[in-house]
């Protein structure tokens, strides 16, 4: 695929859940530090995504095998950097991240569901039996290999959101008159703010699905394109979404902007909207999972039975967690603030100062394999660029 059909995948990947969570993030944080924040995790975010992809680039340079298929791209980044102890460790954490997000997606699927079957049907249903339901309906669609065979899916995800992110821009401004008059503000909690930082990440952090993305593209050197669009389009999502929300509601905005809009047909919309892009985003997002585990079974390229099985079970384990936490916002600052740092900002720099330093040496010495050395890795760095991933490593260690 092309360089315009990943930034589809991507922009279906990162934008349904965070655009629910940022507004609320902004409104505990207030729009000063929610606006520097964004910038500031946008940004790093950005280069590690870059960085990413540059990686894949070295890997198939200098290793011609990876220029097959590869069902695990982001834990072979991770081997050729740091070694097995750290591919492992990254497909734990990738394992958790996106199975976690899964969850998240399903439960606001569930939610959404649970909202238009009473408006449009007076149907009180179970959130329970509607996990179930969406579970049983997104199930079959769990078994399509990777990226290139489900871009259809890709362009139902970013279309509905995009509907979503228009219908909540016309709906907020058509409550600014009655709703804007006073709004409440609650005064800026720390603690609440490290939480919400949380969310910011989250929103953010897509990183495990770039390299799996990247790999199935034409020409996979165009990847720096697709994730800039991505980037710009998601963050003028975030901020047009959170600074309506934060002007016009203020502090009433709970875990989602959605209920605050007083248009009940615009409010019901979105839903169906976000309804569509989270339940269609479910399979983007646990697509490297699979993936990883399929690697790990060793099963076939091919569709058979041991696919079948392999995605059921997991699956079923995504759905009885959603089960067990049927609460989306805890989860979504808990991905955020843990596994996400580690995956999204911190451990991408970490790899690429590695495997840049390995390419140097390689040049200088076609038969070498050892991974280099701390100290080869600060001497061959440039300062500049030596001090700048130092920061962004840092950085979500700070806030």
């Amino acid at each position: 695929m092309g360089w315009p059909k990943a930034s589809l995948f991507l922009i279906g990947h990162s934008a349904g859940a965070g655009m629910l969570a940022m507004p609320m993030a902004f409104t505990v944080m207030g729009v000063e530090w929610g606006t520097v924040l964004t910038i500031i995790c946008a940004g790093f975010s950005l280069n590690t995504g870059l960085q990413l992809g540059w990686m894949w680039q070295i890997l198939q340079e200098l290793w011609p095998e990876y220029r097959k298929i590869c069902q695990n791209p982001y834990g072979e980044i991770a081997f050729r950097a740091f070694g097995p102890i750290a591919r492992t460790a990254l497909e734990i954490m990738i394992c958790f991240a996106q199975l976690g997000y899964s969850v998240v997606l399903l439960l606001l699927a569930a939610k959404n569901a649970s909202v238009l079957a009473h408006f449009f049907f007076s149907v009180e249903i179970n959130q329970c039996y509607l996990i179930i339901l969406v579970a049983l309906i997104v199930w079959p669609t769990t078994m399509l290999r990777s990226p290139a065979n489900f871009w259809q899916i890709a362009w139902l995800s970013t279309a509905s959101s995009w509907a979503a992110v228009v219908l909540i821009v016309i709906g907020v401004i058509q409550d600014a008159p009655t709703c804007g008059q006073q709004v409440p503000h609650d005064p800026a909690d720390l603690f609440k703010s490290f939480m919400s930082y949380g969310s910011m990440v989250f929103a953010y952090a897509a990183h495990p699905s770039f390299p799996t993305c990247q790999h199935d593209m034409k020409r996979p050197s165009d990847f720096s394109y697709s994730l800039i669009l991505t980037w710009s389009v998601i963050s003028v999502y975030y901020l047009t979404v959170s600074y309506l929300g934060y002007f016009v509601y203020g502090s009433s905005i709970g875990d989602s902007i959605i209920s605050s809009i007083q248009n009940v047909t615009f409010q019901q919309l979105i839903n169906l909207m976000f309804a569509i892009h989270v339940a269609s985003t479910i399979i983007i997002a646990s697509s490297p999972a699979f993936q990883l585990f399929e690697g790990i079974a060793k099963v076939p390229k091919k569709f058979g039975m041991k696919r079948l099985l392999l995605r059921t079970i997991v699956f079923f384990f995504v759905t009885l967690t959603a089960l067990t936490f049927p609460h989306f916002g805890p989860m979504i600052n808990l991905l955020g603030a843990s596994v996400n740092s580690l995956i999204a900002m911190i451990l991408p720099s970490a790899f690429y100062l590695s495997l840049r330093t390995f390419q140097l040496k390689r040049k200088l010495d076609k038969r070498r394999e050892t991974m280099p050395s701390i100290r080869e890795i600060i001497d061959s760095t440039p300062k500049p660029m030596l001090i700048f991933n130092c920061i962004s490593m840092c950085n979500p260690s700070f806030l």
